[in-house]
């Protein structure tokens, strides 16, 4: 985007630097006003939240960034690993505050500003691509309200800013191959090194960029001697720092190992049936990505292939088209691969790994339908719709009857079930078709002749759409099942203090209310023993132990020390639990009322 470079009295411009400056002065004070309007819209839709929804993966980042912090660790040990890069970036809300609630809202308003950035970053891409200014700013809205960016800031996950950093190492990539200074290609390479540093995914990110690096060193892209090697250097010493760092969280918060996802992938990729599971997910997240977003992103994915395969095209532009359609291939593939078979319909279709690079083949995708020939457009048109329409039938042909018998998360789903207003179920057909009408009516309007008012009509659309799966992901999916999750886990009834150390029988007490309540307590959970009052640490002051139907209450504890009472109760569909406290410290009893669900994960 061009700028001023200095700022002169108005007296010393001529009248063409006046008009000049005129002209270039209101669009970096848009820009601004634009990413505070996304930002304060992120905070509005989260900060209704009071505790981590998706559990256990909140919880575990916010273990992890209260350790970063200097506050106590954690014991997770046997749940999936929670890297470190994002807790590093969310640690400084336990600055604030010790409250879990206040620290929660405010990792949401990391998560809120740096999630808007969307907006600048789609702009700059847009315009880097010969949009006009007003073009590029309006569909950079439309880039930054994508339902699964606007959905995910309102949790304490990496897929809240991976989208953010994904485009920002791909922006600063194609800037440097086009002629851009050493700056930029190191900026890239710390980039990718952070995302490797915040999620698995990386891992393939960080792949695809080492083998980009090697291209362009054999085929002399960059004449500056040394450039690559350098290049190279800083990416690694940058993973490699991430790499101590997740090693010592491991160490610190799950000493008795961790989840085996590389053994689930190792099997994945090495059997007939893993490789065939293997090959139908990752399918079902090319369909999910597609249909999520209306079919644009189906555009923007078959348009890259094309500039991939085509000899016409600039080296330095194939190479980028290249990256793009590696990393979305790389990560499907290594996350169905090491995906669990939870026996959901997630498993089927999932949407949320390809979200990070979703806002990169969205743009494409945007830019194909409104700025280039019609004929390409239609082709391109056609193409998405092709594989909209077999990615679908591979889902079903791979689902069977699970599409209809396995669990439906509605979290998972959130925009499909807006398209097909169905929140019970995962409607496949009904969604497959009414993309594909959709991407046909895009191409019709990308060859009226008045392209330009259909455009705005259609992003003016899309806008609203955004909007509308903004707030009823927040009525339907987020406000309820968080409510849940708070009456099932919350210990504030038991009278939870700042300085209280909280025993946990674990055995029969379900992981999400255990997990859950980690992150409330100040301090780490400590194990007990429900029959041997020798093991009860004399540290402890509050007790949590499942509790079965038809038990008095004062009898779960059956080993209980004198002086202990149950404090409060509470029946929830996960499983049922007890809180006692010894009676000189105890509080008025409490007890919880009717029962009720807890959001599955």
């Amino acid at each position: 985007m061009a700028s001023t470079t200095a700022v002169t009295p108005s007296s010393s411009l001529g009248s063409d630097d006046k008009g000049r400056f005129s002209r270039l002065r209101p669009w970096p004070m848009a820009l601004l006003l634009g990413w505070l309007a996304q930002a304060v819209l992120r905070v509005l839709l989260g900060i209704q939240h009071a505790v981590p929804l998706l559990i256990p993966d909140e919880s575990g980042y916010l273990l992890a960034a209260r350790l970063l912090s200097g506050g106590a660790a954690a014991d997770l040990s046997g749940r999936t690993f929670y890297q470190g890069g994002y807790p590093l970036l969310i640690a400084p809300a336990y600055w604030f505050s010790d409250d879990p609630q206040s620290v929660y809202r405010l990792a949401l308003g990391i998560n809120a500003f740096v999630g808007a950035a969307l907006l600048p970053l789609a702009y700059v891409v847009f315009r880097r691509m010969d949009l006009p200014r007003g073009k590029a700013y309006l569909l950079a809205h439309v880039t930054a309200l994508l339902p699964s960016a606007v959905y995910y800031s309102q949790f304490v996950l990496t897929d809240a800013v991976l989208p953010v950093l994904v485009l920002g190492w791909l922006l600063l990539l194609h800037r440097w191959l086009d002629g851009g200074g050493r700056l930029h290609g190191f900026a890239a390479g710390a980039a990718v090194a952070f995302v490797f540093s915040m999620h698995s995914r990386g891992i393939i990110l960080l792949l695809v960029h080492l083998c980009l690096l090697a291209v362009v060193a054999v085929r002399r892209l960059r004449p500056a001697r040394g450039e690559v090697p350098a290049m190279a250097a800083v990416t690694v010493v940058g993973a490699g720092a991430g790499w101590l760092l997740n090693a010592w969280l491991q160490r610190r918060i799950y000493p008795a190992g961790v989840a085996p996802l590389g053994e689930w992938l190792s099997d994945r990729l090495t059997s007939w049936d893993g490789l065939a599971w293997t090959l139908s997910v990752a399918t079902g997240q090319l369909w999910h990505a597609s249909v999520a977003t209306f079919g644009v992103t189906g555009v923007g994915l078959v348009t890259l292939t094309a500039v991939v395969l085509r000899r016409a095209v600039r080296p330095q532009d194939r190479l980028l088209a290249a990256t793009t359609v590696a990393a979305v291939a790389g990560v499907a593939l290594a996350t169905s691969a090491a995906l669990p078979a939870e026996g959901t319909v997630a498993n089927l279709a999932y949407g949320r790994y390809l979200a990070c690079l979703t806002p990169a083949l969205f743009i494409v995708g945007l830019v194909v339908l409104t700025h280039v020939r019609k004929e390409l457009a239609a082709r391109a048109g056609r193409a998405a719709a092709g594989l909209t329409l077999v990615a679908g039938a591979v889902v079903h042909l791979h689902a069977g009857e699970r599409l209809y018998r396995d669990f439906f998360g509605v979290f998972d789903f959130v925009e499909i079930s807006f398209i097909t207003a169905n929140w019970d179920s995962l409607s496949l057909d009904q969604a497959t078709l009414t993309t594909v009408a959709v991407i046909g009516l895009a191409v019709l309007a990308a060859g009226r002749a008045r392209r330009r008012a259909w455009m705005t009509v259609l992003a003016a659309g899309c806008v609203a759409a955004e909007l509308a799966i903004a707030g009823l992901t927040v009525v339907k999916v987020s406000a309820p099942w968080g409510r849940v999750l708070a009456f099932a886990t919350d210990l504030r009834p038991a009278g939870l203090r700042p300085d209280d150390r909280v025993g946990v029988y674990y055995p029969g007490l379900h992981w999400r209310i255990w997990v859950s309540q980690a992150y409330q307590v100040p301090t780490k959970l400590i194990p007990m023993d429900l029959h041997r009052a020798e093991w009860l640490d004399p540290r402890v002051t509050l007790v949590v132990v499942p509790w079965t139907a038809g038990t008095e209450t004062e009898r779960t504890w059956p080993a209980a020390p004198p002086g202990w009472r149950p404090v409060t109760s509470n029946v929830n569909h996960a499983g049922n639990w007890v809180a006692w406290r010894h009676v000189a410290k105890a509080l008025p009893a409490a007890v919880n009322g009717s029962p009720a669900p807890l959001a599955p994960r």
